[in-house]
């Protein structure tokens, strides 16, 4: 959890929050949550069984570390500290159970498991774009809609807003996992502080191996282009910097 990373999600959660005219600091325990359960599905994946990765974050893995049965252990603790995390919060009980709710749809077997299973299950095979587009949006911006949806909810937000935030997350999603697909290619291990070029030995189910190079930078520009116009007429200084995050996000490729 003190390792370098992007800490992207609770970013997404607080400036949700500022945007829906909520404040950023009301955000932490449900950031500090959605984080958890980021870590913990990063500690799955590098697992051996999984995508057997040693470097993470610029840092040896958990369980090249500190063993396999210490990292499964970890990973499983994660996701229960994440649920104690949102108990301990000061959020109206409404809140509470609501962000709880979505953590389980979005993060369990309907949502974040399932997409890990499919991209499990779809090396190495013959896929297609709906196939790939349904393992991202499980796998990876199912967290990023959870994030956005978390701040809005907290914020006290109206339907419309709410819905506008999460479909922001949703594409913003897409386009991360489309980004971080490309530069597994075109990238270096000291620039991603991960191994790279391990999709392509794997034979992995990415947008690349489905569409080629180029038209795989444009359907993340689509993806990012429509995370930016989703909350285009909101005027808040923090939903200017969400639409700024994803066009920075994007220029990592282009």
């Amino acid at each position: 959890m003190t390792s370098p990373g992007k800490r992207l999600r609770p970013l997404i959660t607080m400036l949700s929050c500022e945007s829906a005219g909520g404040q950023a600091e009301d955000t932490l325990y449900a950031g500090l949550a959605i984080e958890m359960i980021h870590t913990f599905s990063l500690i799955h994946d590098d697992l051996p069984a999984i995508d057997n990765d040693d470097m993470r974050r610029g840092m040896p893995t958990c369980h090249s570390k500190f063993g396999e049965p210490t990292a499964i252990l970890a990973g499983d603790s994660l996701i229960f500290l994440a649920i104690e995390t949102v108990f301990a919060s000061g959020y109206a009980t409404e809140i509470k159970m609501d962000l709880l709710r979505a953590i389980g749809d979005m993060c369990g077997v309907g949502g974040l498991v399932l997409g890990e299973y499919k991209d499990i299950m779809a090396e190495a095979k013959d896929v297609t774009l709906n196939d790939v587009e349904q393992i991202y949006l499980n796998k990876t911006s199912r967290l990023f809609e959870l994030s956005a949806y978390a701040g809005s909810r907290i914020a006290g937000a109206g339907q419309r807003e709410i819905t506008s935030l999460r479909h922001y997350g949703r594409e913003l999603g897409l386009a991360f996992q489309a980004i971080d697909d490309i530069l597994d290619i075109t990238s270096t291990e000291d620039v991603m502080g991960k191994t790279v070029g391990g999709d392509m030995l794997k034979k992995k189910a990415t947008i690349v191996r489905v569409l080629g190079m180029d038209a795989a930078r444009k359907w993340a520009e689509e993806r990012t282009g429509n995370a930016v116009d989703s909350i285009s007429y909101m005027t808040s200084p923090a939903a200017g910097t969400l639409r700024k995050l994803a066009r920075d996000l994007l220029g990592r490729i282009c």
